[in-house]
């Protein structure tokens, strides 16, 4: 099977779960970060219940609590995404850690908004170095490298996130990105108020011979 391509077609997937999500955004439908922080989850979750490519995806949510302020001060992310992969050619299992902002673009951040997003970005690079900055905004959402973030003095956020969702998740399920520190077991540890697992598999020979 050709990986690259199942890649690509997943990472389209996403995507489209993105864009959906923001569109409750735009449409004003939802309107705070941490519902909207789980519309994205529910999005992600009811995309990856099929096939991209030959790789069978399957997902499950492992985290939703409300009131969660203790816990995400302490990590600093409000999301985690766990990535499982199980193929002949690439096997991994590792995840990333998400802090998510409501910033549209050519808006600036305030500098006590700046300095709490720093802040978040260092709490969240001291657990690990696979971290991210999410902003959602109703012309779409952009990501960033928490490290990109925590260095830069702007506080034009959408400007700073220089990866399409798209790119995001590519690079992710072509494990460029990622931690294998960070698995579904530390999610109780690490408190993330949202997280979601998404599991990918292709059959082995041998095992669609014996489904025969």
């Amino acid at each position: 099977m050709d990986l690259e391509l199942a890649f690509h077609e997943a990472a389209h997937a996403a995507e489209a779960a993105v864009t959906a999500a923001m569109g409750k955004y735009k449409s004003g439908n939802v309107t705070d970060e941490d519902d909207l922080t789980g519309v994205l989850i529910g999005r992600l979750d009811s995309a990856f219940d099929q096939s991209y490519g030959g790789i069978n995806w399957s997902s499950s949510i492992l985290r939703h609590r409300k009131g969660i302020a203790a816990q995400e001060r302490r990590v600093g992310a409000d999301m985690l995404i766990h990535v499982s992969l199980n193929t002949p050619g690439l096997t991994y299992s590792k995840g990333v850690l998400i802090q998510a902002k409501r910033v549209e673009p050519n808006s600036l951040m305030s500098v006590a908004e700046h300095n709490e997003l720093t802040a978040q970005c260092g709490k969240m690079l001291a657990v690990s170095p696979a971290s991210f900055v999410f902003d959602y905004a109703k012309t779409g959402m952009r990501c960033a490298s928490a490290n990109r973030i925590f260095g830069s003095n702007t506080r034009e956020l959408h400007s700073a996130c220089n990866l399409t969702p798209y790119r995001f998740f590519l690079e992710l399920f072509r494990c460029t990105i990622g931690d294998q520190k960070i698995d579904s077991a530390i999610v109780d540890k690490l408190n993330v108020p949202e997280a979601i697992h998404l599991t990918g598999t292709v059959e082995s020979p041998r095992q669609r011979r014996r489904m025969q």
